[in-house]
């Protein structure tokens, strides 16, 4: 009886310095403060990176459609005219009599900003645009692929 007498003393015995056992005000404003440098230097930090991925992600879209204008080009010995577009790849244009497309998908010619690819050739070089983050073409953030055009539309 001793022993569970001197438990429940022991268990049920009022803690000395209760007040001091909490944080102050002073203490949960510092620790708030810190947290919230923290979250705002992370925010920061992704989303640049998430803008720099959609630009490697706008890059490779590019080079798969490099591919299927290659494969076009074999088709029908040229690549798609300026005014046909990337449009050809999808419906055959009615100037082309070896056509055996389509040679992509339709969700593959936008970029992943949801703009649509600008497209220009003269049947034998190609280029493709991409308005950017901002989506408009003529400024510095626009992605054109291959860097530059070449003979037979590849890259160096």
């Amino acid at each position: 009886m001793k022993l569970l007498r001197r438990i429940s003393l022991v268990l049920n015995r009022p803690f000395k310095n209760a007040a001091k056992s909490g944080m102050t005000l002073i203490e949960i404003i510092i620790v708030v403060a810190l947290m919230g440098t923290l979250m705002a230097y992370l925010v920061r930090n992704l989303v640049g990176q998430q803008e720099e991925a959609k630009k490697d992600q706008t890059r490779l879209g590019m080079g798969v459609l490099e591919q299927c204008l290659q494969l076009y080009r074999v088709h029908n010995n040229r690549y798609p005219s300026t005014e046909q577009g990337l449009d050809a790849m999808m419906v055959a244009p009615s100037d082309v009599k070896t056509w055996r497309g389509p040679y992509t998908e339709a969700n593959k010619l936008n970029d992943p900003w949801g703009n649509k690819f600008q497209y220009e050739s003269d049947g034998r070089v190609f280029k493709i645009i991409s308005g950017g983050p901002d989506g408009s073409l003529g400024n510095a953030d626009d992605i054109v692929y291959p860097e530059q055009a070449v003979s037979g539309g590849t890259t160096p």
